[in-house]
């Protein structure tokens, strides 16, 4: 009779135990309160490598950054971030996502504007661009992608190296 009375008992009866942290990750017995997982094997960024594998099953086998994300056990933002980067064509920032030197989303937001420019212009026909050229001139177009002074893809990539360092 005694053990019918116990399982009636209700749950909110019994004591909550806090989990709380110290904020830096330790629950106060000086273990962590999170599972260790390396984050690098072979001087490549495992996240980025899986977000690459996503991306690519994205890219080529049409799958979408979803189901990728489920096969390759990463996450759909990331292998979308991922596919901006493959978009953009730049190999020197790609390598740095792939070792870790740039962080996955740093790199995609740094590059996102490129990759739109890229597909419009891909799809501009040539009355497009001509208007184009028109409506925002000649100089602006030139002091635009020129400036005082043209800017290689390596020195982009190197301002992503610093601001993802910061």
């Amino acid at each position: 009779m005694l053990q019918r009375e116990l399982l009636k008992t209700s749950t909110t009866e019994f004591k909550k135990v806090s989990f709380s942290t110290n904020g830096n990750g330790d629950s106060g017995n000086g273990q962590r309160s999170y599972h260790y997982h390396p984050r690098f094997r072979g001087g490549a960024r495992l996240a980025a490598l899986r977000a690459f594998s996503g991306a690519m099953k994205v890219l080529k086998e049409g799958m979408s950054p979803v189901m990728a994300a489920d096969w390759v056990g990463s996450n759909a933002n990331y292998i979308a971030a991922m596919i901006t980067i493959i978009a953009s064509g730049d190999d020197v920032l790609l390598d740095a996502v792939l070792t870790g030197k740039v962080l996955v989303p740093a790199a995609a937001a740094k590059v996102a504007g490129q990759v739109k420019l890229m597909k419009a212009f891909k799809v501009a026909t040539t009355e497009n661009k001509v208007a184009f050229r028109k409506t925002i001139g000649d100089d602006t177009l030139f002091d635009e992608l020129f400036g005082d002074k043209p800017v290689s893809a390596t020195e982009t990539t190197t301002e992503v190296f610093v601001e993802a360092a910061e």
